[in-house]
């Protein structure tokens, strides 16, 4: 702003008038006298963290002067723009180039625009970073100069002191540094990034290097539990399919690492094929080496078989490496009892579970994992859910929530998996259509996101819309679970038999509306998770339940064995159960079995 007008501006601001108001919108800071103006209490200062439009605003926007834009467009449009009200006007339209060029870059010094077109090309940045990158030349006194100018550079969510350029802008300007100045950068920027402790910046600087050998270098420098978190875990899936196969499996690190990665991923085959490998670094010339790596090897493997319903054969190798795993292992010893516990679950152990994951969850705090608590956490949910408890199930589940909701614009995988555990929760206190609303928003948070847990959203939405007698949109949800388990190269293990059950609870009550059979049992006035049970099943399952042999079933209901194995089997398939005490422990969740 012209000296002058600055001048003008900062003696009408001084006039005693309690009915003057002065709007301005502007990328940088005035030169008047906001000081005094603050300490008088009149000055009202708005940043563009606040002024950023809300989701709701955002698609009142996008509604308003593109109404057809797709699902797609629109997400990308969000997370490119963070909210920024002119963004989503010039992105769609091309003319951000012409924005930057009239409204920032004739601002900025020539230090300025080349240290702002480098940063188009980094995921973080920060002072330190800058002085070292740009040694000589004030490189810290000029990145904070770009902030104070507002130009565009974002601070990162629980990372003090770290920004990043906003993606649509980094996008613009990408093309202003390329060739060997910007492989320089990047490699420079991958050693200064690893020394600061973000390895995971420093692999996706190397390969965009075209630097596999550094990536692969760095990668073996990640802690084992930065793959907790299913950002990351995508992140290291997708380096994975940009190396060469040789590469990872140069060190029994990396391949453990990726076999941990295919075993979150659901992509069971893989996973036995990579645990294969480590075979080839034994026996290593320390014997406590050799029982160590031995020990996680078990982990992995009793994870893998936990996963293919192996229940025993799981049992048998997680406490084989509870024996050997030493306190550096801890995340394998957190892993092998979360399986145990989740075994204990499924067999009807209720109370082995919950000494299990209490000690989980200890172990997680005191490592200071927080997507560990949370998965542990979420574990502890469904323990409460099967001990009939769901008000407490209800509470720890929303102070998650509370912590997770709200925290960043980008999707988060780990939050869409507590809201479709509330989702099923909703819907088993009666509440289908808030149940929906949870799952549909859980969905956005794995938008991309290739992992076997996506399936529980579509299950439930499925059952949903059964429920509401939709029975082409039950039957498109589960083809759209298929779909999505398929393109993720997800086994079929992991979603073949859910979709299945799904399928017969479905088709159970669309011809029990055609035959008009018996209506549903209630309890409590609380619709069960799935309502096909008929009072004779509920009466079935009751005895089993109380310890009572089929035999014993038949003799107290006047019923045959094979008849009261009927009634076993189509409870079995209408409450998605395997065996008995699956059933049994779902009723329980359920409120079917007080």
């Amino acid at each position: 702003m012209p000296a002058d007008l600055n001048h003008w501006f900062d003696q009408l601001l001084t006039l005693q008038n309690p009915h003057l108001r002065v709007l301005v919108t502007c990328r940088q800071r005035p030169g008047w006298n906001l000081p005094q103006l603050l300490l008088n209490g009149e000055l009202l200062e708005l940043d563009a963290h606040q002024l950023a439009l809300r989701p709701d605003e955002f698609e009142a926007l996008v509604n308003l002067h593109a109404p057809y834009t797709d699902a797609a467009a629109r997400e990308k449009l969000w997370h490119e723009t963070y909210g920024w009200c002119a963004g989503v006007r010039l992105c769609p339209s091309g003319l951000l180039t012409q924005y930057l060029e009239r409204e920032l870059l004739p601002r900025l010094s020539d230090t300025q625009c080349d240290m702002l077109y480098a940063l188009a090309h980094l995921s973080k940045a920060n002072a330190e970073l800058c002085e070292q990158l740009w040694e000589g030349q004030k490189g810290a006194q000029v990145f904070k100069s770009l902030i104070d100018c507002q130009a565009f550079l974002l601070p990162i969510d629980a990372q003090p002191g770290w920004f990043r350029l906003l993606p649509a802008v980094a996008q613009t300007l990408q093309n202003r540094l390329s060739g060997a100045a910007l492989n320089r950068l990047r490699l420079r920027a991958c050693q200064l990034l690893s020394v600061a402790g973000h390895v995971d910046d420093a692999v996706e600087q190397a390969l965009s290097a075209d630097q596999p050998e550094v990536a692969v270098n760095y990668m073996e420098r990640l802690w084992l539990s930065w793959i907790l978190s299913e950002r990351h875990l995508d992140r290291f899936m997708d380096w994975r399919e940009r190396l060469d196969p040789q590469l990872l499996q140069s060190s029994s690190r990396l391949i453990y690492l990726c076999a941990k990665a295919l075993l979150f991923s659901g992509r069971l085959d893989e996973a036995e094929a990579c645990l294969q490998r480590l075979g080839h670094f034994l026996p290593l010339p320390d014997a406590l080496r050799n029982q160590r790596l031995l020990a996680n090897w078990q982990t992995l493997h009793g994870t893998l078989q936990a996963l293919r319903g192996n229940y025993d054969a799981a049992r048998l190798h997680c406490q084989a490496a509870l024996q050997y795993l030493t306190t550096q292992d801890w995340l394998s010893v957190l892993l092998c009892h979360c399986m145990l516990a989740r075994i204990a679950m499924q067999t009807g152990e209720l109370t082995e579970a919950q000494v299990l994951l209490e000690y989980s969850l200890e172990l997680a705090r005191r490592r200071g994992s927080r997507e560990a608590e949370v998965l542990v956490n979420m574990d502890r949910v469904r323990l409460m859910m099967l001990q009939s408890q769901p008000s407490l199930a209800q509470s720890l589940l929303r102070s998650e929530l509370a912590q997770l909701t709200g925290s960043t614009a980008q999707s988060y995988p780990l939050l869409g998996r507590l809201m479709f555990l509330e989702g099923k929760l909703l819907l088993q206190q009666g509440c289908p259509g808030e149940a929906e609303h949870v799952l549909l928003r859980g969905l956005l948070q794995v938008r991309h996101c290739n992992a076997p847990f996506v399936i529980d959203a579509y299950l439930l939405l499925s059952e949903i819309a059964s429920r509401n007698h939709d029975v082409e949109k039950a039957h498109l949800l589960l083809y759209e679970a298929e779909r999505r388990m398929q393109w993720g190269k997800i086994d079929a293990a992991c979603y073949q038999e859910p979709i299945a059950a799904q399928k017969a609870r479905n088709l159970a009550r669309e011809q029990g509306e055609d035959t008009d059979k018996t209506a549903p049992a209630r309890v409590s006035g609380v619709m069960d998770y799935q309502d096909d049970l008929t009072p004779r099943e509920v009466s079935v399952l009751r005895l089993l339940a109380d310890g009572l042999s089929v035999r014993e079933v038949g003799h107290r209901l006047f019923i045959s064995v094979n008849t009261v194995k009927t009634h076993a089997k189509n409870i079995n398939v209408k409450l998605g159960a395997c065996r008995r005490t699956q059933a049994i422990n779902s009723a329980k969740a359920m409120g079917i079995l007080a």
